[in-house]
């Protein structure tokens, strides 16, 4: 990672976020000459602008990814981008889809022509297991992104290298479970959840930035890196931090599911699966386009036998275990 990104200036999009944040504090160490943190959240950028006074090389500035213009601004002289900019409530996309799509699709392709016009070069893009079999709108704008991200590589301006990452919930992260439990505990309010038999991926923020730099180091251009997480029952989480905080874990009603929800997540679906390939602790899902890079790095790779990779699928962890977790990561 040093000799990737020692005197690079890397720009991360949706840096004040909680990926961003932490992404941001993880590749410090690897020497960059400046990282450049876009996003629109004015008061976020303050805060985080006083907490890193200190950092030399870190730089804040004020964009949307749906103007072209901030975004072409942004990216001048930047070597990397981590495009981690999104809408992501899912009823708020769902109520609200053509907001998504300027957000989670238009901002995508920006990022990707504003890229190719500098000469960056590697574009990583962040997406989730919604984009995977989408039922809602937020999932149908980050596949609509995905592809945008593969097909990208298909055109040889500046052979700038655009990959994607695809993970579950991210503990602790904006929007996700986890601090919305907390919130409602902290009222005195029962925890509200859609279905008792809902499961979820989890995953640290530190696991998802190991992924971003993962595909950073060996993506070639139109692959999706997939990290390999456990599953969890949402009512065990519920239990777990009803547990912890000395209340009834009876303090739960089931509100019913809401729009664009599924029961159980999927990272890589059976139509995928057979054009992926198996490293350690992650998957790398291969374009179904033609892509001569990704066709030459993983000609002697096996792909894997049809199969679905889900919430309810993967390796289970109890309660036990989510609490041991939850203590490590801060959250009890």
């Amino acid at each position: 990672m040093t000799k990737i990104l020692k005197g690079k200036r890397i720009l991360v999009t949706g840096g004040t976020g909680s990926f961003g944040r932490m992404f941001i504090g993880e590749i410090l160490k690897y020497e960059p000459k400046e990282i450049i943190v876009f996003s629109r959240d004015e008061d976020k950028q303050g805060i985080m602008r006083l907490e890193y006074k200190d950092k030399l090389g870190i730089r804040f500035v004020l964009g949307d990814i749906r103007d072209f213009r901030s975004v072409r601004e942004a990216v001048r002289g930047v070597d990397i981008i981590v495009h981690a900019a999104a809408l992501k409530w899912i009823t708020e996309v769902e109520y609200n889809v053509w907001e998504g799509v300027k957000t989670n699709v238009i901002g995508a392709e920006n990022i990707i022509e504003a890229a190719r016009d500098e000469g960056v070069e590697k574009v990583v893009a962040l997406s989730t297991d919604k984009a995977v079999e989408p039922i809602n709108a937020y999932g149908m704008a980050k596949a609509l992104q995905e592809r945008l991200i593969t097909t990208a590589n298909l055109y040889d301006v500046g052979n700038t290298v655009f990959v994607s990452t695809r993970y579950g919930n991210v503990l602790g992260s904006r929007g996700s479970v986890v601090p919305h439990f907390k919130k409602l505990i902290s009222e005195g309010k029962p925890l509200t959840i859609t279905d008792t038999g809902m499961t979820r991926f989890i995953l640290t923020l530190q696991k998802s930035v190991e992924l971003v730099l993962t595909a950073m180091t060996e993506g070639v251009g139109g692959e999706v890196f997939v990290r390999k997480m456990p599953g969890h029952s949402i009512i065990d989480l519920a239990e777990v931090l009803l547990e912890a905080n000395g209340k009834n874990t009876k303090n739960i009603i089931n509100m019913g599911i809401r729009p664009g929800e599924k029961i159980h997540e999927t990272l890589i679906s059976p139509a995928e699966s057979v054009r992926t390939v198996e490293f350690g602790d992650y998957y790398v899902i291969l374009p179904q386009i033609s892509i001569p890079a990704v066709e030459k790095k993983y000609s002697g790779k096996k792909t894997l036998k049809e199969f679905r990779y889900a919430s309810d699928t993967t390796e289970q962890i109890g309660k036990k275990e989510l609490r041991s977790l939850l203590e490590k990561e801060g959250w009890i």
